[in-house]
C-alpha cells in the first residue's frame, strides 16, 4: 500500500442496501489503514445506521488525488460516535481515472492565444478541467495553454488542454481538459474542490 494514493481527509462515497434500493452518503476519511478506512458517520443520516451493520456488504467510492477509486469492502465495525470502519481487499480496487469531484466556482480563466490572452469565466472546475464561458467561438480538439485562478493571493494553476466539447445547448460554454499538468497543481485543484463540497454541505444541513 506504500504507492496508495488514500489519504486522511479524502472524501468517500459509501453505497449499500436500504431494503429495495441502495443508497449512497458521503463520508470523509478520519484514518486510513494498509486494509481498514475509518470514516466519519453524518449524524443527520442516523436513520441509515441499522442498515450498516458489521458484515454487511458495501462498495466505497474513494475521491483521490488521481481520480476516483472504486472498493468493494465490508463493514468491519458499524456507526458509532460519529464514524465507522470499513474493510477491503486491494485485490478488489478498481480505480477509475479521469473522473474527478466536480464543483461550481466562477473565478478567471485564461486562454493563451498568439493574438492575445483570452480571459474568460470559470463556470465550474475538477482536477480533470475546467467549464468555461466565453463570448469568442472557439473550436473543438483546440489545444491551449491555460492558467486558472483559484485563489487571488496565490499563483495562478498553469496547464495544458483541449477543448473537449462544446454545450450546444449555451452556445457560449465550453469544456477544456487538462492533457499536462503538475499533479501539484491538481492536487490544489481538487482540495479546492473539496473544501467548496464541504462548505456547500454545511450551508443545506
Amino acid at each position: 500500500m506504500a504507492l496508495n494514493p488514500i489519504k486522511r481527509g479524502l472524501k468517500v462515497q459509501v453505497e449499500f442496501e436500504t431494503g429495495s434500493k441502495r443508497t449512497i452518503i458521503d463520508t470523509y476519511i478520519l484514518e486510513p489503514d494498509s486494509d481498514r478506512l475509518t470514516l466519519s458517520f453524518p449524524d443527520s443520516k442516523r436513520e441509515y445506521a441499522p442498515y450498516l451493520r458489521e458484515g454487511t456488504e458495501i462498495k466505497a467510492f474513494i475521491y483521490t488525488f488521481t481520480g476516483i477509486m472504486i472498493i468493494d469492502s465490508i463493514v468491519y465495525d458499524s456507526p458509532f460516535d460519529g464514524k465507522f470502519i470499513i474493510e477491503f481487499n486491494e485485490q478488489h480496487q478498481i480505480i477509475q481515472r479521469r473522473k474527478y469531484l466536480r464543483m461550481p466556482y466562477i473565478t478567471d480563466f485564461f486562454l493563451q492565444r498568439e493574438e492575445g490572452n483570452l480571459k474568460t469565466n470559470s463556470v465550474d472546475i475538477s482536477g480533470g478541467g475546467v467549464r468555461f464561458i466565453t463570448e469568442t467561438p472557439l473550436k473543438a480538439d483546440e489545444k491551449y495553454k491555460v492558467q486558472l485562478r483559484l485563489n487571488n493571493f496565490e499563483p495562478m494553476i498553469k496547464a495544458e488542454g483541449i477543448i473537449l466539447k462544446k454545450n450546444f445547448y449555451k452556445s457560449n460554454e465550453y469544456v477544456l481538459e487538462f492533457m499536462e499538468i503538475e499533479e501539484k497543481e491538481r492536487e490544489k485543484i481538487i482540495q479546492k474542490c473539496l473544501m467548496l463540497e464541504r462548505s456547500q454541505n454545511k450551508t443545506t444541513m
